[in-house]
């Protein structure tokens, strides 16, 4: 999910048309997550309502009920994809450099200048479920401390260091989201590369003092 705008290509053309069941289907209910989210970063989950999504997303309440059980299960679907872009361009941008250090740095940066690209995604997805994501986002820096292993670093950093790295993450983009700042949440990107320089650095095994 790169956009929560409901552009023309996805809306219904008025009157007859030839589009297909299935092409019908699709983009009602690419419209519906695209609404969810908007819906959420305007009002928060809890007071979102189906009322407010089909409203958005310019659908009936029974077409919402043909793509989904209830407002949880939308809301899953719309969050597994933008966790999924997120994560997606973060390891794009990392997977041509060559060595993990540079990979690490692009990821966290990549991961701020792409909420602050999406301000509406960065209040749904950490604002209103921060957590989460914690499992899933620390998976990727886990493989990054097995790319350092490869190139002979020798680190491996606790548990601790990958939840770190990714609860400092957030609660940059949270603080800047909560404040209607999050366009410029990207100055905070080489705090947080920084600190995860260090806690990887941490993890590296130390010489032995000379007996």
């Amino acid at each position: 999910m790169d956009s929560i705008k409901i552009d023309e290509t996805l809306l219904i053309p008025s009157g007859r048309h030839t589009l297909a069941p299935d092409e019908v289907e699709e983009r009602q209910r690419e419209r519906l997550l695209r609404a969810i989210v908007a819906a959420v970063a305007e009002r928060g989950y809890k007071d979102a309502t189906i009322a407010d999504v089909v409203r958005v997303a310019r659908t009936s309440r029974s077409a919402f009920y043909e793509h989904f059980a209830n407002k949880q299960a939308c809301f899953l679907e719309a969050y597994e994809q933008m966790t999924s872009a997120f994560i997606g361009a973060s390891l794009q941008a990392a997977e041509p450099l060559p060595g993990w250090q540079e990979k690490l740095s692009a990821g966290i940066a990549t991961y701020f200048e792409w909420m602050g690209e999406h301000p509406e995604v960065a209040v749904s997805t950490v604002v209103e479920v921060r957590s989460l994501v914690l499992r899933r986002w620390m998976r990727t820096l886990e493989g990054v401390a097995v790319l350092a292993r490869r190139a002979g670093a020798g680190i491996d950093p606790p548990e601790s260091a990958y939840a770190a790295i990714v609860l400092t993450a957030e609660a940059e983009v949270h603080e800047y989201a909560r404040r209607g700042r999050v366009a410029r949440v990207g100055e905070r990107a080489a705090a947080v590369i920084a600190l995860a320089d260090s806690l990887y650095a941490a993890a590296e095994p130390r010489a032995r003092a000379p007996r």
